[in-house]
């Protein structure tokens, strides 16, 4: 049987919306598909020893409210620029309990006759002694007054030097009262470098000038206090700059209006064997 195109127009309709139908199915059909994006782990499962770095996933961006999380790696040592600095050495020594008279069995005493007498009337005889009269710091080196233990004669500080020693102690200075502070340290630190030579295991103490009478302080325009005090002050920095220690001996024997008390010396410097044990006492509270 044959249709007419007159006789059937809607056949003709159909069929051309049957075809564009068609065209429309197939092109959504060939039309090529979004890349889908790789997941962190997919993206590792990938990557052999051969990947590309630059293919690498990029670091999880940094958010106020992401949380801090420390790694290993990151700990990183401080860099001598930000190491905290060294305690300076103090030469204080602060009251402790008083040690035994052992405590000095390695020890030697080394100074003038204010030191000799410290020999003869503090009662002390476990350590060793270099002492004479006005002795001073040039002479501790230079002056031959002793006999060494192999016999042979020597200076204080050869004696200081010929055997080994845990402690020294070192009174000099009232004889020399008389010199510039500057000069006078300058010999002194001389000094401590020779011993601290040959003993460097050694702890070395340095005793400051003692107290004069207020009668002596008064009457003399070298032995007074001011020049006392301003030796002292000059033994204390050299003390805290060679890492010694100092004994404030103005403060262990001096009264409380600061100077040496009238009753126990008859010319103003040198006194009386009670004042010896009282030095002696401090020197056994104050130790490293």
């Amino acid at each position: 049987m044959v249709f007419s195109n007159k006789q059937h127009p809607l056949v003709r309709v159909i069929f051309f919306a049957l075809i564009v139908f068609i065209i429309v199915f197939v092109a959504i059909k060939l039309k090529p598909s979004e890349p889908v994006e790789a997941s962190p782990s997919d993206n590792l499962q990938l990557q052999g020893e051969d990947a590309d770095p630059d293919s690498l996933i990029a670091p999880p961006k940094i958010t106020p409210d992401s949380p801090i999380v420390s790694s290993p790696e990151a700990d990183v040592s401080p860099s001598p620029e930000q190491s905290p600095e060294p305690t300076p050495h103090t030469p204080d020594l602060t009251e402790r309990e008083a040690v035994d008279d052992e405590f000095f069995a390695d020890a030697a005493f080394m100074g003038n006759s204010l030191m000799d007498g410290f020999r003869l009337f503090s009662g002390l005889t476990t350590c060793d002694y270099y002492a004479a009269t006005s002795m001073t710091v040039d002479g501790a080196g230079s002056n031959v007054c002793i006999t060494l233990d192999n016999g042979a004669a020597g200076t204080l500080v050869d004696g200081l030097l010929q055997k080994p020693y845990g402690k020294i102690y070192i009174l000099l200075g009232i004889n020399e009262i008389g010199y510039n502070v500057d000069t006078f340290i300058s010999k002194y630190s001389s000094l401590i470098d020779t011993i601290a030579a040959g003993q460097p295991d050694c702890d070395i103490y340095i005793m400051g000038l003692t107290p004069v009478s207020y009668a002596k302080s008064s009457g003399s325009d070298t032995f007074n206090m001011t020049r006392v005090n301003a030796y002292n002050e000059g033994l204390h920095q050299l003390a805290a700059d060679k890492g010694c220690y100092y004994l404030d001996l103005v403060d262990a024997l001096a009264g409380d209006d600061g100077y040496l008390p009238a009753d126990v010396t008859t010319d103003g410097v040198h006194f009386s064997a009670s004042v010896y044990q009282q030095w002696l006492q401090y020197v056994k509270t104050h130790y490293v």
